[in-house]
């Protein structure tokens, strides 16, 4: 078995934060710095797991912390850096002092994201959504688009050869005073008979 984590275990807090925790969380970490997250919360006094604390020091309580309206600045970097990495958040909020990852991916995927497509961007690939269009009817060139209608009128072809099929089949029963319905043999040997039945009378 595997080491049980240690936002699992038994003595260890979970849910919001009080204002007590966060004050002893800011104070030990003035001190002593962030080198071991797994010891600051025994250390600190408080009843919380490594990674609650890391999380709530780096999206809540470092003082570097941005807040507010994102800048033009801002903005336009994320989505120079979204064109490259893609939704690598930590690398892109990395170039931005003062915002979190979790800062940057939300206001990606309620403002950015919304922006970029009512400008006619695809918010994936960065590319208008003309030229996307347009790369699609070029991966269709003419040769295959000519097999393609071949296959389509090849599956026709044999819809049609079936249904005719069936009529001949249909027309041969009324033919012998035979009606289908009525027949309990299977219907490939219905056929045959029926088929013998009309050149019989055929050679008469």
């Amino acid at each position: 078995m595997g080491r049980i984590p240690c936002c699992e275990k038994d003595n260890v807090k979970r849910g919001q934060w009080t204002p007590e925790e966060d004050n002893k969380l800011s104070s030990y970490i003035a001190q002593h710095g962030t080198r071991n997250w797994r010891l600051i919360p025994k250390n600190a006094g408080l009843q919380r797991c490594g990674k609650s604390c890391r999380l709530r020091w780096t999206n809540y309580l470092r003082p570097d912390l941005k807040h507010g309206q994102f800048s033009d600045t801002e903005e336009q970097t994320i989505v120079k850096l979204h064109s490259v990495v893609g939704n690598r958040w930590s690398l892109i909020a990395a170039q931005l002092p003062g915002r979190t990852d979790n800062d940057v991916k939300n206001h990606w995927n309620t403002k950015l994201k919304k922006k970029l497509s009512g400008m006619g961007i695809d918010p994936v690939t960065h590319k208008p959504f003309s030229h996307l269009m347009a790369e699609i009817a070029t991966t269709l060139a003419p040769p295959q688009v000519a097999h393609l209608a071949e296959a389509a009128l090849g599956c026709f072809k044999d819809e049609m050869l079936h249904l005719l099929t069936k009529k001949r089949i249909d027309f041969q029963f009324q033919q012998s005073g035979i009606a289908p319905g009525t027949l309990q043999q299977p219907l490939t040997l219905q056929v045959i008979k029926t088929k013998r039945t009309i050149r019989l009378r055929r050679s008469n």
